[in-house]
């Protein structure tokens, strides 16, 4: 019995060391492969630049020649080697393969369909800002696998290409422009119409402030709250910069707005609580005292 086990061994490493030379050549085909891929996608996507701006597009192009290159590498590392047999089984049962794998590996195989479609439907570009299931964020990147947003606070997440195809997607970059509107009180004595031309002057003044026959700014009144005028003042921004229009252009126009609103003289009042008491017998105790006799020379009240 150790006699066998010693010849077994020995057959098997004899076979092992006679396979090193087709095992090299297997290898360095493998890498032969996987070198011209790069150097194929490299050039695929140099040729389609001219044509395809899609950057998302492009990358998705190029890995998919890569992919490609890398099976045809290891077909022939495997026919090399002597598994020749396993490399044709590979090839000829690549549709029952493939259905096995459809069910071993769903998610994957869903999210790579996802990534195809979204390649070539291409609802986001790289840049722009999009937002899915709350999460929003810079697109920075798309796999086989998922896509890679950046938040403004400096996360990084990766969601999953099927659940972007699967869910509404907001894209805010998309055509460059986006509405903004705030509301604003003004007390009921005030002239609405010198108000409102004044408010559209400061608008219209404001050069970050995108503006046209279809892009024009303009107020309405939205409701006659309590003790205010509510007045909703809409104007459209340039989102390509998109943080520093979100978060500095908006509060710099809402600024100037009040700021003309003040210095023209028109009020703008709180709200007005009114107080109703409808216990007569046990009011509100209230004391009031003399505020030119509160103490005496000695520090005593009167």
């Amino acid at each position: 019995m150790k006699e066998r086990l010693l010849s077994a061994f020995e057959n098997y490493f004899g076979n092992v060391i006679e396979r090193i030379p087709e095992f090299s050549v297997g290898f360095a085909l493998l890498l032969f492969f996987i070198f011209i891929g790069i150097l194929s996608r490299k050039l695929v996507q140099n040729r389609l630049s001219n044509r395809i701006k899609d950057k998302l597009l492009l990358n998705f192009i190029g890995r998919s020649v890569l992919l490609l290159f890398i099976i045809v590498g290891i077909v022939f590392f495997l026919n090399q080697i002597g598994l020749g047999t396993a490399a044709s089984g590979l090839l000829a049962g690549a549709g029952v393969t493939a259905l096995i794998l459809g069910f071993a590996f769903k998610d994957l195989g869903e999210n790579f369909l996802a990534g195809f479609f979204l390649a070539f439907s291409r609802p986001f570009n790289i840049g722009n800002i999009i937002e899915i299931n709350n999460h929003m964020g810079q697109v920075q990147a798309m796999t086989f696998r998922n896509t890679h947003i950046r938040t403004f606070d400096g996360r990084d997440i990766f969601i999953p290409n099927a659940l972007i195809i699967k869910n509404p997607l907001i894209n805010y970059t998309r055509d460059g422009l986006m509405r903004h509107e705030f509301v604003i009180g003004l007390d009921y004595g005030v002239d609405l119409s010198a108000a409102t031309e004044l408010i559209l002057t400061t608008l219209n003044a404001q050069k970050d402030i995108s503006s046209s026959k279809e892009l024009t700014p303009f107020v309405i009144i939205e409701k006659f709250a309590s003790s205010t005028i509510n007045l909703k003042i809409y104007f459209w921004i340039n989102t390509n910069d998109f943080l520093g229009s979100i978060t500095v252009l908006k509060s710099s126009v809402m600024k100037a707005v009040v700021e003309a609103l003040i210095a023209e003289g028109f009020s703008m009042p709180a709200d007005i609580l009114e107080l109703k008491i409808y216990q007569e017998n046990n009011p509100i105790p209230i004391n009031i005292k003399n505020l030119d006799s509160l103490g005496d020379d000695n520090g005593k009240s009167k």
